[in-house]
C-alpha cells in the first residue's frame, strides 16, 4: 500500500508540473545533479551483539544460544536421561530438578558448566552434555537471483527464503549453502540491509581477489539481496513523446536510457534537451532536468541516471509540451491505473488544467533541479548559447 501511495503522489505531481509549465512559467537550465545520487553506504557495519551468532573461545568461533532455540540435554550418569527444551523469552530453561538456568547469551559449552555446576549440589561428579537441536533466535532472510535445488536431491532447503545462522556465517557462506546464484546473478552488487542502513558488497572481487572486506559476517535480522538481470523490481512510468508510453518494471540496476529504449525511443516532435525525471525524495516531490543532447552529442554520461522505484520520466513536445496534449496521452494510463478520481480532483480544483476552481500552484524555480553529477562539464561551449536561451 505504501508504494501505491508514493505512485499516486508521484504521478500527481507530474501532471501539476505539466499544469505549471502550460501556464508560461519558465524552468531553469540544467546545473547540477548531485543531490539525488545515493553512493553506497561505506564504512564499517554497525554491529548488535544481541544479534550475533557466535563469540570467539580459544581461538574458535562458538554459537550464541538465544530465545526460540530448541536444546537437547543429556545427563550421563547411572541412567542415561536427556530432554528436548526450548528457550523460553525470559532466556531461561529448566533441566531435571534445576529452574530458571539462563541459556540466552551463553554458548553451549558455557551453559553445560553452568548446569553442571548446579547439578552438583544434588549429584557427585554429574556429567552433562548440551547441544543445539534447533536454531531458531537467529534468522536471516536471503532474495533474489538464488538458485532453487531440486527438492529430492537430498540437498535440504535451497533459494530463497529464511535462513538460521547456526554460528559464524559469512554473507558467501549463505550463498553457498542456499544454492548459489542463477547464471545471471550479480555478485558484484549484493545489497545487505542492516539495522535500517543499506549496503554495498562486491563478492565477485572477494573471489578474484581474496580480500575479505565486502565478505560480511551475518547476524540476525540481516536481509540480503543478490540482485539479478532478470529480476525487474523498479516500476517506472515513461509519458510524453515517447512511442509507447506506459508503465515499465526493470532491474534494479536499470538507467535512462535503457527506459527510453524500452519504450521505443523517441518520436520526431520529442524535445530532447529538456527530459523531466519527477521522483518521490525524502517524502517530497521533486522535479529533475536531464539533457538528452549533452549525452548523445557529447558523451556526458552523467545524463544516464540511475532509475529508482515510482520515477516518472516525461519527454516533452516543447517546453514542458502542451496541457491538453498530455492529458490526451496520460488518460488512458492512468484509467488502467485506477487512478480516475485523483485525476478528476486535479483537473477542477487549484491544479488549473481545466477548470480554474482556485488560484494554481505559483511556479518555484527550485522545484526543477539537475540530477546530481549530470550538471553540464565546464567548458563544453554551450555557456553563452544557454545564457542566450534564457
Amino acid at each position: 500500500m505504501r508504494s501505491n501511495i508514493t505512485f499516486r503522489q508521484s504521478l500527481m505531481l507530474a501532471l501539476l508540473c505539466i499544469s505549471i509549465a502550460g501556464c508560461g512559467s519558465t524552468m531553469p537550465a540544467v546545473t547540477d545533479l548531485s543531490e539525488i545520487q545515493e553512493a553506497p553506504t561505506r564504512g564499517p557495519m554497525p554491529m548488535d551483539p544481541l544479534r550475533q551468532a557466535y563469540t570467539e573461545r580459544g581461538g574458535f568461533p562458538e554459537y550464541i544460544i538465544g530465545v526460540g532455540d530448541k536444546l537437547k540435554l543429556t545427563m550421563r550418569e547411572i541412567q542415561l536421561t536427556s530432554e528436548s527444551v526450548v528457550v523460553r523469552p525470559d532466556g531461561n530453561i529448566s533441566f531435571a530438578m534445576l529452574e530458571d538456568v539462563q541459556a540466552a547469551g551463553r554458548t553451549p559449552t558455557e551453559l553445560d558448566d553452568g548446569v553442571t555446576n548446579r547439578l552438583a549440589q544434588f549429584l557427585r561428579f554429574p556429567k552433562v552434555d548440551v547441544e543445539v537441536e534447533e536454531y531458531e533466535s537467529k534468522k536471516v532472510s536471503l532474495l533474489g537471483a538464488i538458485q532453487t535445488l531440486d527438492a529430492n536431491s537430498g540437498y535440504g532447503q535451497s533459494g530463497q527464503g529464511r535462513y538460521s545462522l547456526k554460528g559464524k556465517t559469512t554473507l558467501l557462506d549463505l550463498i553457498l549453502e542456499a544454492g548459489g546464484t542463477t547464471p545471471d546473478g550479480q555478485l558484484e552488487n549484493v545489497q545487505l540491509i542492516r539495522a535500517n542502513k543499506s549496503f554495498r558488497l562486491d563478492l565477485r572481487k572477494v573471489l578474484t581477489s581474496g580480500v575479505q572486506s565486502d565478505n560480511a559476517i551475518l547476524q540476525g535480522g540481516d536481509i540480503i539481496i543478490v540482485p539479478g538481470t532478470s529480476l525487474r523490481s523498479k516500476k517506472v512510468i515513461i509519458l510524453g513523446e515517447v512511442f509507447q508510453p506506459n508503465v515499465y518494471m526493470f532491474a534494479d540496476d536499470a538507467r535512462l536510457m535503457e527506459a527510453l529504449s524500452e519504450a521505443g525511443g523517441f518520436n520526431a516532435e520529442a524535445l530532447r534537451d529538456d527530459i523531466r525525471l519527477i521522483r518521490v525524495v525524502e517524502g517530497s516531490g521533486q522535479m529533475y532536468s536531464i539533457n538528452f543532447e549533452r549525452f548523445a552529442n557529447h558523451g556526458d554520461l552523467r545524463q544516464n541516471v540511475a532509475l529508482k522505484n515510482d520515477d516518472i520520466i516525461y519527454v516533452p513536445r516543447s517546453f514542458l509540451g502542451d496541457v491538453n496534449d498530455v492529458i490526451t496521452k496520460i488518460e488512458p494510463l492512468l484509467n488502467i491505473l485506477l487512478l480516475p478520481a485523483t485525476y478528476r480532483d486535479l483537473y477542477s480544483t487549484g491544479g488549473g488544467l481545466r477548470i480554474d476552481s482556485g488560484n494554481p500552484p505559483s511556479s518555484s524555480a527550485s522545484f526543477t533541479r539537475t540530477l546530481p553529477g549530470t550538471a553540464k562539464p565546464a567548458g563544453d561551449g554551450r555557456d553563452d548559447e544557454d545564457a542566450s536561451d534564457e
